[in-house]
Protein backbone atom coordinates (compact mmCIF):
# COMPACT_ATOMS: atom_id res chain seq x y z
CA UNK A 1 0.00 0.00 0.00
CA UNK A 2 1.25 3.83 -1.10
CA UNK A 3 1.24 6.16 1.37
CA UNK A 4 1.66 9.72 0.01
CA UNK A 5 1.65 13.39 2.61
CA UNK A 6 0.09 16.38 1.92
CA UNK A 7 3.04 18.11 0.91
CA UNK A 8 3.81 15.64 -2.25
CA UNK A 9 0.40 15.68 -3.60
CA UNK A 10 0.24 19.50 -3.47
CA UNK A 11 3.97 19.34 -4.99
CA UNK A 12 2.59 16.84 -7.71
CA UNK A 13 -0.69 17.04 -8.34
CA UNK A 14 -2.02 20.26 -9.49
CA UNK A 15 -5.36 22.49 -9.06
CA UNK A 16 -5.70 22.39 -13.43
CA UNK A 17 -5.16 18.52 -13.32
CA UNK A 18 -8.13 18.24 -10.71
CA UNK A 19 -10.23 20.11 -12.48
CA UNK A 20 -9.92 18.04 -15.45
CA UNK A 21 -10.05 14.77 -13.59
CA UNK A 22 -13.90 15.77 -12.28
CA UNK A 23 -14.67 16.86 -15.79
CA UNK A 24 -13.44 13.89 -17.82
CA UNK A 25 -15.27 11.77 -15.58
CA UNK A 26 -18.60 13.31 -16.30
CA UNK A 27 -18.07 13.48 -19.74
CA UNK A 28 -16.24 9.64 -19.62
CA UNK A 29 -18.31 7.83 -17.23
CA UNK A 30 -19.64 4.50 -19.22
CA UNK A 31 -21.14 2.84 -15.88
CA UNK A 32 -23.22 4.09 -13.38
CA UNK A 33 -21.28 4.89 -10.11
CA UNK A 34 -22.05 4.52 -6.51
CA UNK A 35 -22.01 7.48 -4.08
CA UNK A 36 -24.30 8.19 -0.69
CA UNK A 37 -24.82 10.63 1.22
CA UNK A 38 -22.21 11.44 3.65
CA UNK A 39 -22.86 9.95 7.15
CA UNK A 40 -22.93 12.99 9.40
CA UNK A 41 -22.05 12.52 13.23
CA UNK A 42 -22.59 16.07 15.11
CA UNK A 43 -20.54 16.36 18.47
CA UNK A 44 -21.19 19.78 19.25
CA UNK A 45 -20.16 22.51 16.70
CA UNK A 46 -17.71 19.33 15.38
CA UNK A 47 -18.74 17.20 12.84
CA UNK A 48 -17.34 13.45 11.96
CA UNK A 49 -17.77 12.81 8.01
CA UNK A 50 -17.68 9.03 6.67
CA UNK A 51 -17.93 9.23 2.55
CA UNK A 52 -17.69 5.85 0.69
CA UNK A 53 -17.98 5.49 -3.22
CA UNK A 54 -17.62 2.86 -5.60
CA UNK A 55 -16.76 3.44 -9.06
CA UNK A 56 -15.26 0.63 -11.91
CA UNK A 57 -12.18 -0.74 -10.29
CA UNK A 58 -11.65 1.22 -7.12
CA UNK A 59 -13.29 1.74 -3.74
CA UNK A 60 -12.43 4.95 -2.00
CA UNK A 61 -13.72 6.38 1.47
CA UNK A 62 -12.68 9.10 3.22
CA UNK A 63 -13.06 9.69 6.96
CA UNK A 64 -13.11 13.39 8.13
CA UNK A 65 -13.55 15.47 11.18
CA UNK A 66 -14.92 19.58 11.01
CA UNK A 67 -13.87 21.96 14.06
CA UNK A 68 -14.42 24.99 12.84
CA UNK A 69 -13.26 26.51 16.17
CA UNK A 70 -9.61 25.55 15.35
CA UNK A 71 -9.07 28.32 13.37
CA UNK A 72 -8.99 30.72 16.52
CA UNK A 73 -5.90 27.95 17.78
CA UNK A 74 -4.11 28.83 14.46
CA UNK A 75 -5.32 24.87 13.03
CA UNK A 76 -7.20 23.74 10.17
CA UNK A 77 -10.67 23.11 10.31
CA UNK A 78 -10.20 20.32 8.75
CA UNK A 79 -8.24 16.53 9.22
CA UNK A 80 -9.09 13.25 7.69
CA UNK A 81 -8.09 10.29 6.13
CA UNK A 82 -8.41 9.01 2.64
CA UNK A 83 -8.32 5.24 1.58
CA UNK A 84 -7.85 3.59 -2.08
CA UNK A 85 -9.10 0.23 -2.32
CA UNK A 86 -9.29 -2.36 -4.75
CA UNK A 87 -12.80 -2.77 -5.15
CA UNK A 88 -12.93 -6.83 -6.62
CA UNK A 89 -10.52 -7.55 -3.71
CA UNK A 90 -10.81 -4.66 -1.05
CA UNK A 91 -7.25 -4.74 -0.93
CA UNK A 92 -6.13 -0.54 0.10
CA UNK A 93 -3.92 0.33 -2.49
CA UNK A 94 -3.44 4.44 -1.25
CA UNK A 95 -3.36 5.96 1.80
CA UNK A 96 -3.17 9.94 2.16
CA UNK A 97 -4.01 12.96 4.51
CA UNK A 98 -7.16 14.08 3.30
CA UNK A 99 -7.14 17.82 3.73
CA UNK A 100 -5.10 18.49 0.40
CA UNK A 101 -7.64 15.69 -1.11
CA UNK A 102 -10.97 17.36 0.24
CA UNK A 103 -8.66 20.90 -0.85
CA UNK A 104 -8.11 20.15 -4.37
CA UNK A 105 -11.74 18.38 -5.20
CA UNK A 106 -13.74 21.31 -3.36
CA UNK A 107 -11.17 23.80 -5.05
CA UNK A 108 -11.96 22.06 -8.74
CA UNK A 109 -15.73 22.04 -8.25
CA UNK A 110 -16.13 25.40 -7.10
CA UNK A 111 -13.69 26.04 -10.03
CA UNK A 112 -15.87 24.36 -12.23
CA UNK A 113 -18.47 26.16 -11.75
CA UNK A 114 -16.85 29.12 -12.35
CA UNK A 115 -15.54 28.14 -15.73
CA UNK A 116 -19.67 27.10 -16.61
CA UNK A 117 -21.46 29.72 -15.02
CA UNK A 118 -19.25 32.90 -14.44
CA UNK A 119 -18.89 35.74 -17.34
CA UNK A 120 -16.66 34.97 -19.66
CA UNK A 121 -14.93 38.19 -19.37
CA UNK A 122 -14.63 37.89 -15.34
CA UNK A 123 -11.32 39.49 -14.14
CA UNK A 124 -12.13 39.93 -10.46
CA UNK A 125 -13.05 37.49 -7.90
CA UNK A 126 -13.49 37.98 -4.38
CA UNK A 127 -13.37 35.39 -1.48
CA UNK A 128 -14.82 35.49 1.80
CA UNK A 129 -12.71 33.45 4.37
CA UNK A 130 -8.91 33.03 4.19
CA UNK A 131 -8.13 29.31 5.16
CA UNK A 132 -7.93 26.32 3.34
CA UNK A 133 -10.87 26.56 0.78
CA UNK A 134 -10.36 30.00 0.27
CA UNK A 135 -6.65 29.51 -0.98
CA UNK A 136 -8.00 26.51 -2.99
CA UNK A 137 -10.24 28.65 -4.79
CA UNK A 138 -8.18 31.29 -5.59
CA UNK A 139 -6.17 28.43 -7.32
CA UNK A 140 -9.22 27.17 -9.10
CA UNK A 141 -10.44 30.64 -9.71
CA UNK A 142 -7.23 31.58 -11.65
CA UNK A 143 -7.65 28.21 -13.62
CA UNK A 144 -11.18 28.62 -14.41
CA UNK A 145 -11.21 33.04 -15.58
CA UNK A 146 -8.26 35.51 -16.54
CA UNK A 147 -8.54 36.95 -12.89
CA UNK A 148 -6.70 39.99 -12.34
CA UNK A 149 -7.41 41.00 -9.39
CA UNK A 150 -9.11 39.26 -6.21
CA UNK A 151 -10.30 40.54 -2.99
CA UNK A 152 -9.86 39.68 0.04
CA UNK A 153 -12.27 39.39 3.26
CA UNK A 154 -11.59 37.51 6.67
CA UNK A 155 -13.25 38.35 10.19
CA UNK A 156 -9.80 38.71 11.26
CA UNK A 157 -8.40 40.90 9.57
CA UNK A 158 -4.95 39.48 10.14
CA UNK A 159 -5.28 36.26 8.54
CA UNK A 160 -6.45 38.47 5.15
CA UNK A 161 -3.46 40.28 5.42
CA UNK A 162 -1.34 37.17 5.89
CA UNK A 163 -3.56 35.86 3.11
CA UNK A 164 -2.56 37.84 1.50
CA UNK A 165 0.88 38.40 1.52
CA UNK A 166 1.48 34.24 0.76
CA UNK A 167 -0.76 35.10 -2.68
CA UNK A 168 1.44 37.77 -3.58
CA UNK A 169 4.53 35.74 -3.28
CA UNK A 170 2.60 32.80 -4.98
CA UNK A 171 0.88 34.80 -7.86
CA UNK A 172 2.96 38.07 -8.67
CA UNK A 173 0.57 39.04 -11.47
CA UNK A 174 -2.56 39.30 -10.02
CA UNK A 175 -3.50 42.57 -7.65
CA UNK A 176 -4.50 41.37 -4.34
CA UNK A 177 -6.24 43.78 -2.17
CA UNK A 178 -7.79 42.72 1.50
CA UNK A 179 -11.13 44.79 1.42
CA UNK A 180 -14.43 45.33 3.53
CA UNK A 181 -17.15 42.26 2.76
CA UNK A 182 -19.33 45.32 0.90
CA UNK A 183 -16.40 46.35 -0.99
CA UNK A 184 -15.53 42.49 -1.75
CA UNK A 185 -18.79 42.09 -3.33
CA UNK A 186 -19.22 45.27 -4.94
CA UNK A 187 -16.36 45.01 -6.65
CA UNK A 188 -16.24 41.50 -7.64
CA UNK A 189 -17.78 39.55 -10.22
CA UNK A 190 -17.39 36.27 -8.75
CA UNK A 191 -17.87 35.88 -5.40
CA UNK A 192 -16.79 32.85 -3.13
CA UNK A 193 -17.88 32.18 0.70
CA UNK A 194 -15.99 29.87 2.32
CA UNK A 195 -16.79 30.15 5.52
CA UNK A 196 -18.92 27.97 8.19
CA UNK A 197 -21.28 30.30 9.53
CA UNK A 198 -24.42 30.14 10.86
CA UNK A 199 -25.79 33.28 9.58
CA UNK A 200 -25.63 35.22 6.34
CA UNK A 201 -22.07 36.72 5.40
CA UNK A 202 -23.07 38.26 1.92
CA UNK A 203 -24.27 42.25 2.49
CA UNK A 204 -27.96 43.45 1.84
CA UNK A 205 -26.75 45.63 -1.12
CA UNK A 206 -29.28 47.23 -4.07
CA UNK A 207 -30.44 44.29 -6.05
CA UNK A 208 -29.37 45.72 -8.81
CA UNK A 209 -25.86 45.50 -7.40
CA UNK A 210 -26.08 41.50 -7.80
CA UNK A 211 -26.48 42.03 -11.47
CA UNK A 212 -23.54 39.91 -13.32
CA UNK A 213 -22.02 38.16 -10.33
CA UNK A 214 -21.85 35.24 -9.74
CA UNK A 215 -22.05 33.41 -5.96
CA UNK A 216 -20.11 30.40 -5.26
CA UNK A 217 -21.03 28.84 -1.94
CA UNK A 218 -18.54 26.37 -0.57
CA UNK A 219 -18.94 26.35 3.40
CA UNK A 220 -22.46 25.62 4.41
CA UNK A 221 -22.35 21.81 4.78
CA UNK A 222 -25.07 21.55 7.45
CA UNK A 223 -28.54 22.39 8.14
CA UNK A 224 -27.82 24.87 10.66
CA UNK A 225 -25.31 26.95 8.10
CA UNK A 226 -26.08 29.44 5.94
CA UNK A 227 -23.80 31.62 4.12
CA UNK A 228 -25.82 33.36 1.61
CA UNK A 229 -28.44 36.09 2.22
CA UNK A 230 -32.08 35.54 2.03
CA UNK A 231 -31.91 38.35 -0.92
CA UNK A 232 -29.36 36.36 -2.98
CA UNK A 233 -31.17 33.42 -2.29
CA UNK A 234 -34.82 34.68 -3.88
CA UNK A 235 -33.45 36.92 -6.45
CA UNK A 236 -31.15 34.71 -7.65
CA UNK A 237 -32.01 34.70 -11.72
CA UNK A 238 -30.46 30.87 -11.80
CA UNK A 239 -29.61 28.74 -9.11
CA UNK A 240 -27.06 25.48 -9.77
CA UNK A 241 -25.29 22.91 -7.50
CA UNK A 242 -22.57 20.64 -7.72
CA UNK A 243 -24.59 17.58 -6.12
CA UNK A 244 -28.82 17.19 -5.76
CA UNK A 245 -27.84 16.64 -1.94
CA UNK A 246 -27.29 19.77 -1.55
CA UNK A 247 -30.85 20.39 -1.19
CA UNK A 248 -30.85 18.10 1.58
CA UNK A 249 -27.15 19.08 3.41
CA UNK A 250 -26.70 22.63 3.31
CA UNK A 251 -28.72 25.51 4.76
CA UNK A 252 -28.21 27.67 1.71
CA UNK A 253 -30.25 24.73 -0.33
CA UNK A 254 -32.73 24.23 2.46
CA UNK A 255 -33.51 28.11 2.70
CA UNK A 256 -33.41 28.71 -0.88
CA UNK A 257 -36.03 25.88 -1.31
CA UNK A 258 -38.15 27.64 1.61
CA UNK A 259 -38.26 31.13 -0.43
CA UNK A 260 -38.92 30.03 -3.89
CA UNK A 261 -40.44 27.29 -5.64
CA UNK A 262 -39.05 27.14 -9.16
CA UNK A 263 -35.77 24.92 -8.06
CA UNK A 264 -37.17 21.19 -8.29
CA UNK A 265 -34.75 21.05 -11.94
CA UNK A 266 -32.32 23.28 -10.71
CA UNK A 267 -29.44 21.90 -12.84
CA UNK A 268 -26.39 19.93 -10.74
CA UNK A 269 -22.56 19.48 -12.46
CA UNK A 270 -22.96 16.14 -14.21
CA UNK A 271 -25.65 17.80 -16.45
CA UNK A 272 -24.04 21.51 -16.79
CA UNK A 273 -20.93 19.58 -18.04
CA UNK A 274 -22.48 17.14 -20.01
CA UNK A 275 -24.55 19.66 -21.95
CA UNK A 276 -21.41 22.20 -21.81
CA UNK A 277 -24.10 24.87 -20.32
CA UNK A 278 -24.00 28.08 -20.23
CA UNK A 279 -25.99 30.29 -19.28
CA UNK A 280 -27.21 33.87 -21.55
CA UNK A 281 -27.54 37.28 -20.87
CA UNK A 282 -24.82 37.22 -18.09
CA UNK A 283 -24.30 40.37 -17.50
CA UNK A 284 -28.10 41.19 -16.75
CA UNK A 285 -28.05 38.02 -13.92
CA UNK A 286 -27.24 37.10 -10.71
CA UNK A 287 -26.14 33.46 -10.79
CA UNK A 288 -26.01 31.32 -7.92
CA UNK A 289 -23.68 27.72 -7.35
CA UNK A 290 -23.84 25.97 -4.21
CA UNK A 291 -21.09 23.33 -3.77
CA UNK A 292 -21.06 20.75 -1.01
CA UNK A 293 -19.16 18.26 -2.75
CA UNK A 294 -19.51 14.05 -2.69
CA UNK A 295 -17.46 10.92 -2.13
CA UNK A 296 -17.28 9.96 -6.11
CA UNK A 297 -15.71 13.62 -6.57
CA UNK A 298 -13.40 12.64 -3.95
CA UNK A 299 -13.00 8.87 -5.77
CA UNK A 300 -12.44 10.24 -8.69
CA UNK A 301 -9.36 12.97 -7.72
CA UNK A 302 -7.99 10.24 -5.71
CA UNK A 303 -7.47 7.74 -8.22
CA UNK A 304 -6.10 10.37 -11.03
CA UNK A 305 -3.69 10.80 -8.44
CA UNK A 306 -2.86 7.30 -7.65
CA UNK A 307 -2.72 6.64 -11.45
CA UNK A 308 -0.56 9.56 -12.46
CA UNK A 309 1.88 9.17 -9.01
CA UNK A 310 1.92 4.97 -8.82
CA UNK A 311 0.77 3.14 -12.00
Amino acid sequence: MKVIQAEEIIKKYSMKETMASIENFFLSKEEDYVSPDRMHIEDGDNTALLMPAFYEDYYATKLVGVAPENSNIGKDAIHGLMILYDRKTMEPLFICDAIAITSLRTGALGGLGMKYLARPDAETVGIIGTGTQGWSHLESALVARNIKNVHIYNRTEEKAIHFKSKAEKAFPDVTFTVSSITDLVRQSDIIVTTTTSTTPVLPELNESEWKGKQVVGIGSFRPTMQEMSDQVLNTADEVYVDAASAFRESGDMIRAKELRSDLEDSWDLEKIIQNNHQPQNLQDKTIVYKSVGAAIFDLVVVQSIYEKLYK
